[in-house]
């Protein structure tokens, strides 16, 4: 973009230099004795005929200010040349190419980023796996990362790119430039064509809106930590190490998602600054740091980690996820050099170290099934669909509040945990037709204490989730302050409210059979 923008200023510039030169000439040569140049078209045809090195001789400046221009013409002419042969080959090879080569692949599948860089990289490399007769087409290339017969550079706005397709099928659009807000306008001006559009950015509601999904490289690195490290039985402590916006996606996302059956409770011990997420989730740092036995504990550390080797000690998994690399080396070196453990050691590193388990790198962030498939949108949009028929409602996912569909990627996000809670089974990593099938089964041919534990742990899950958005208990529901009859305790709920947690349980059979994962 700002190469384009240069370029244009460097046009204007000349186009300019070329409009005073011919006044220039007219001035002094319009009136001068013995003179051809009387008319600005004279002056035109003279600075042509002489910048294209034709030169008919028909025409030429008497003055020495004319022709001191026409000398600086004349010495032009051969850059013109140069710039005209450069043009038409930078056309031939930068638009009338790729342009060709599109139009011979428009039965195969388009990848469209528009920027190329690590992470779109990283994307290109893994739909080229997946897919190897697929196109991958880059829109802005600073640096070119990536050749090959698959691989074309154009930059055209995707209405074009839908003309060379001849429609919008087989066509999907990726925005992963540097900057978050143009990555968005740009999905924006992209899905509303009806392009299938994905978008890095950490504007917009998380889910799914139509054509345009978006995600962020926090939320991702943060789903498929839990997704591929799930919390065994029998781990009870977690410490986090980190401040920045990935230890509180981290942080977030894993009190969200990991709420298992009464009894079964983590400690989650966060070094760290943790003052915007105290100031953000209030409700639940109240609840979670109030020291209640039946619930998970939290603890906010005001100290750096290095004086609490007893937790260190005792701890089952020790997360280091800063936002710097370096950071969380020079952390895990600390770590290993000076305080003895047994707990796992979990890094957030581009790279492999010894003696630890590494995540969010790159490649293991930015490839298809991390979102491309986005599958847990796509349940939190079947979630909202199942609930729409079985209430009578008749509320599409675009027209919810955020709340409501962050609510429903909540519970997406939660249900793994449920399948492995009924299939007995913590090595689970995705949500398939046959294990919600099995998970149902299960459910169903469960005794009624088996699923009054069910039922508790999904009134538990629905409840932290309400506490992170500071919702809090009232005798008479209002959304507008967020207020509702059901914020307390399992034990306080009359059985009418208890049934509706066994909501949650019985959709793992509509999931099966309608989901398409």
């Amino acid at each position: 973009m700002k190469s384009r923008k240069r370029n244009t200023y460097i046009v204007a510039a000349i186009l300019a230099a070329y409009a005073v030169s011919n006044v220039l000439l007219l001035v002094s040569e319009s009136k001068a004795e013995g003179s051809s140049i009387h008319t600005l078209g004279d002056a035109l045809w003279y600075s042509l005929i002489t910048l294209t090195t034709v030169g008919y001789g028909d025409l030429s400046p008497v003055t020495p200010v004319g022709r001191v221009v026409g000398a600086v013409l004349a010495l032009c002419s051969l850059g013109v040349i140069t710039a005209i042969i450069g043009t038409l080959i930078n056309f031939i090879s930068g638009q009338a190419r790729p342009r060709r080569r599109l139009r011979m692949a428009s039965g195969r599948k388009w990848y469209v980023v528009n920027e190329e860089n690590e992470q779109s990289e990283v994307l290109a490399e893994s739909v080229l796996a997946d897919d190897p007769g697929a196109v991958v087409i880059f829109r802005h290339s600073e640096e070119k990362r990536m050749n090959g017969r698959s691989i074309v550079r154009l930059d055209c706005s995707p209405e074009d790119l839908i003309d060379l397709k001849g429609g919008v099928k087989d066509i999907m659009y990726f925005c992963m430039g540097e900057d978050s807000w143009e990555n968005y306008r740009q999905a924006e001006d992209a899905a509303v064509l009806g392009i299938e559009t994905y978008c890095l950015t950490d504007f917009g509601a998380e889910g799914t809106s139509g054509k345009l999904h978006t995600f962020s490289k926090k939320e991702t690195i943060s789903r498929c930590y839990w997704r591929d490290h799930p919390v065994r039985k029998g781990e009870t402590g977690i410490v986090l190490i980190g401040s920045g916006s990935i230890a509180a996606d981290l942080l977030e996302r894993g009190l969200l998602t990991n709420v298992f059956e009464p009894g079964r409770y983590i400690s989650y011990h966060v070094f760290g600054d943790s003052s915007e997420f105290r100031k953000s989730h209030r409700e639940a740092v109240r609840a979670l740091c109030g020291g209640d036995p039946d619930d998970d504990a939290l603890f906010l550390h005001e100290e750096c980690w290095e004086y609490h080797p007893e937790i260190i000690r005792s701890a089952g998994r020790i997360i280091i996820c800063e936002d710097d690399d370096r950071a969380c080396l020079e952390t895990y070196r600390e770590l290993i050099k000076l305080f003895p453990t047994a707990a796992e050691i979990h890094v957030r590193l581009n790279r492999e170290v010894e003696k630890a388990i590494c995540f969010g790198s790159s490649r293991s962030v930015f490839k298809m099934d991390s979102f491309v498939r986005d599958d847990i949108n796509r349940l939190a949009v079947l979630l909202n669909d199942i609930y729409n028929k079985r209430s009578a409602a008749d509320t599409e996912w675009d027209e919810l509040s955020d709340h409501l569909k962050r609510s429903n990627v909540a519970a997406a996000d939660h249900m793994i945990v449920k399948i492995r809670y009924l299939l007995d089974d913590d090595s689970i990593t995705e949500v398939t037709k046959q294990n919600c099938r099995m998970a149902y089964e299960t459910y169903m041919n469960g005794d009624p204490e088996k699923k009054d534990i069910c039922r508790e742990m999904e009134h538990r899950r629905w409840m932290r989730f309400h506490q992170m958005f500071n919702w809090t208990y009232s005798p008479e529901r209002d959304d507008l302050m967020r207020r509702h009859p059901m914020m307390l305790p399992y034990s306080d709920l009359c059985e009418e409210d208890r049934d509706k947690d066994a909501y949650a349980w019985e959709m793992l059979c509509e999931v099966a059979d309608r989901s398409s994962v």
